[in-house]
Order: C-alpha cells, then sequence, then structure tokens
C-alpha cells in the first residue's frame, strides 16, 4: 500500500483501500487504525476509536498527543475545524509534559502535530474564503503557514527521517503558492 498526500488539498489518500481495509478489520485496537480508517472515509468510525484509544489514563503524554492528533484529524476530516483546532492544542501542549520535553521524541512529536494543525487550518481557510469570510480565510492561512514552517524547521534540525522533512517542505510550498496567489 503507498499513502500519497494531493497537493492541493493536503489530504491523503491510499493506492490500495481493500487492503487498508483488512489491515483494519484485521488490527482493530492499533492506534494507527484512527488514521486509517479516516483515510478510507470511514469517520465515525475513526472517531469512536480514537476517543477510546485516548480514554486510556496510562498513556505516555506524547503517546496521548499522537493519538489526540490523529483523533483531531478525524474531526478536521468531518469538517469540525473547532474541535480539531482544541485538540491539536491540547496534543501540542501534552508533547512537553513528558519526563523530558526536550528529548527528541517529544519534539519531534511536536513537530508532527503542528504538521497536520497546518493542514487543518489551511483547509478551514479554503471553506472560509468559499463562504465569502476572507479575513477569516486570511488568517487561517497565515496561521497554517506558520505551523508548517515550525514543523519544517523542527524536522530538519533534528534529522527527522526523510519523508517526513519532504512531507513538510510540500506543505510549506503549497501554502506559500497559495499565499501568494
Amino acid at each position: 500500500m503507498t499513502f500519497t498526500t494531493d497537493p492541493a488539498t493536503l489530504r491523503e489518500s491510499v493506492d490500495r483501500p481493500e487492503a487498508l481495509a483488512r489491515w483494519c478489520a484485521a488490527n482493530p485496537e492499533d492506534p494507527r487504525t484512527v488514521a486509517h480508517l479516516r483515510v478510507l472515509d470511514r469517520l465515525e468510525e475513526a472517531e469512536d476509536l480514537g476517543r477510546r484509544l485516548l480514554a486510556d489514563p496510562s498513556l505516555h503524554p506524547v503517546s496521548r498527543a499522537v493519538r489526540r492528533t490523529r483523533l483531531a484529524q478525524v474531526l478536521q476530516w468531518q469538517g469540525r475545524f473547532e474541535e480539531a483546532d482544541e485538540e491539536f492544542a491540547l496534543a501540542a501542549e501534552e508533547t512537553g509534559l513528558s519526563d523530558d520535553p526536550t528529548s527528541a521524541s517529544s519534539i519531534l512529536a511536536l513537530a508532527s502535530v503542528l504538521q497536520q494543525r497546518a493542514a487543518s487550518r489551511f483547509e478551514n481557510a479554503v471553506v472560509a474564503a468559499a463562504a465569502d469570510r476572507p479575513r477569516l480565510a486570511e488568517r487561517l492561512r497565515t496561521s497554517a503557514l506558520e505551523d508548517a514552517r515550525r514543523a519544517l524547521a523542527i524536522r530538519e534540525r533534528l534529522g527527522a527521517p526523510e519523508g517526513q522533512v519532504l512531507s513538510s517542505r510540500e506543505s510549506v510550498g503549497r501554502l506559500e503558492r497559495e499565499m501568494a496567489g
């Protein structure tokens, strides 16, 4: 299976949805299933699972942040942008609650939160522009670009895997083109 990100929308898709659906069925409690159900557009299932997996009180703060980010993405895809933004903000805070908030894993988790929040804010800006709310759209585009640039800077400085750095570069490029034109 290959996941790709649409450069226009910054949404993910998968080339073999039937294989991904089989994986989800075989791994119903795996936290990654939340993201996979989202990509399959099974958003209610993804939200239910995301909330259930987030309820585990024994989670390490960084693990909680990762799970919360996945839930926020589901809310984003449902068009529930304000709720998504609240979850992204909580996830960002949680990355700093680990035993060592300056560890590479905590900071890279923060970069992931920022990257995903940028995509959500970008999508929200598109919706705001379509609803003839230009000031809101501009504010959201600006904050999306700021988040994407922060994520890219973190990932480059900490030597994140090339795929993550490339994803951040693509997001920054897309958002810069949006702001320019």
